[in-house]
C-alpha cells in the first residue's frame, strides 16, 4: 500500500487501524500508540482480536464482516462498549472499508472522547447540584412566603393575610348582598396560664385553641391568630344573624383540657364576640372593633361565653 497515505494518517489526530480482509493489522498509526501504549511493531501482521481482544464479540464480528464484504458503514459510541482500549479511555468506534486494487480493506477509527465525556459529566453533576439548589431556593421561598402570610406557632393565616381575605369576602358581600360574620376569640386568663407554668405551656395553649377553631369551623370559614391570645374568625355567606350560633356551639363544646403533666390539666375557656357587616359596620376595621367589644363585654362577665355587638 502507498507509504504516503500511512505518513498522512500518522498525523491524523485520532487512532487508525487498518486490517486486510483477514482482519490481520497492516496499519497502526502513531496515535492508536499514544491511546494503546502499543508500538506500531508489535502488531503489524497480527490479528486484530490478539490486538484489541473487546473486538472478538458477536456484534464486532459481524459489523466487521459486513463492512468488508458489503461496505456498510458502522459507529459505536463510547456508550456501548465500555473499556474497548481501556477503563480509563473512552473511545467512539468508526468502521467502514476503502478498495484498493481488487482487495478490500477496513478501516478502524478510534476517537478518544474522554476529555468529552469528561466535561458532560461534569456539566451533568453541574445541572444536577444547580436543579438541588433551585429546589432548595424554591423550598425557602415558600418558607419566606409562609413567614409573611402564616402565624409560625400555631400555623393559622396572620393578621396581612386576614385583612387581604377579609377584604375581597367583603366586597363579594357587597356587590352581592351578602352577610359577612366576624368572630373574635380571646382567651380568658391566658396571662395566670403564662405566668404560673411558662411560656412553653403557653405556646401548646395557643396551639390547641387554634386546632379547636379550626375543627369547629367550616371550610370556607377563615382563622386567624389576631396577636397574643386573640383569633380571628370570618364567616362569609352567613344566610342568618343567629347562624354564628352554630360555630359557636361547636367551640363551647369541644374538648379544651390541655395536659400540663401526670398530675395538672388546665381547663380553658373562651370569651366570644361576634359582628356583622352590614349590621355593624361596613369596614372591616368597624367589624373587628364591634367584634372586640362584645368580646370584652363577656370577659367582663366571667368569660366562657359568646355575644353578638347588637344585643351587648
Amino acid at each position: 500500500m502507498d507509504k504516503t497515505l500511512f505518513n498522512i494518517l500518522n498525523y491524523i489526530n485520532e487512532g487508525i487501524i487498518i486490517t486486510d480482509e483477514e482482519l490481520e493489522i497492516l496499519f497502526w498509526n502513531d496515535c492508536m500508540e499514544n491511546i494503546t501504549g502499543i508500538n506500531q511493531e508489535k502488531v503489524i501482521n497480527s490479528s486484530i482480536y490478539n490486538i484489541v481482544p473487546s473486538l472478538n464479540r458477536d456484534y464486532f464480528k459481524e459489523a466487521m464482516k459486513s463492512v468488508i464484504e458489503n461496505d456498510h458503514k458502522f459507529f459505536f459510541s463510547s456508550s456501548m462498549h465500555r473499556g474497548l482500549i481501556s477503563e480509563d479511555i473512552e473511545i467512539n468506534l468508526r468502521l467502514s472499508r476503502f478498495e484498493h486494487g481488487d482487495l478490500n480493506y477496513l478501516i478502524i477509527e478510534c476517537i478518544d472522547v474522554t476529555s468529552q465525556i469528561i466535561r458532560i459529566n461534569q456539566l451533568k453533576e453541574y445541572n444536577k447540584k444547580l436543579s438541588s439548589l433551585n429546589k432548595e431556593l424554591k423550598e425557602k421561598e415558600k418558607e419566606i412566603e409562609k413567614s409573611a402570610y402564616y402565624d409560625r406557632l400555631t400555623g393559622l393565616a396572620n393578621r396581612t393575610l386576614f385583612y387581604n381575605v377579609a377584604e375581597k369576602f367583603l366586597e363579594d358581600s357587597k356587590r352581592n348582598n351578602k352577610k359577612l360574620g366576624l368572630m373574635f376569640i380571646d382567651i380568658d386568663r391566658f396571662k395566670r396560664i403564662n405566668d404560673m407554668y411558662g411560656h412553653k405551656i403557653g405556646d401548646k395553649v395557643l396551639a390547641e385553641v387554634a386546632n379547636i377553631l379550626i375543627k369547629s369551623t367550616r371550610k370556607n370559614d377563615i382563622v386567624s391568630r389576631h396577636g397574643g391570645d386573640e383569633f380571628l374568625i370570618l364567616l362569609p355567606d352567613i344566610k342568618d344573624y343567629n347562624n354564628y350560633r352554630t360555630i359557636a356551639s361547636r367551640i363551647a363544646n369541644a374538648n379544651k383540657k390541655i395536659k400540663i403533666n401526670d398530675d395538672i390539666e388546665i381547663d380553658l375557656s373562651l370569651s366570644i364576640g361576634v359582628s356583622f357587616y352590614p349590621k355593624d359596620g361596613d369596614n372591616i376595621d368597624q367589624l373587628i372593633s364591634k367584634a372586640d367589644k362584645a368580646m370584652y363585654c363577656v370577659k367582663s362577665k366571667g368569660g366562657n361565653e359568646c355575644a353578638h355587638y347588637f344585643v351587648i
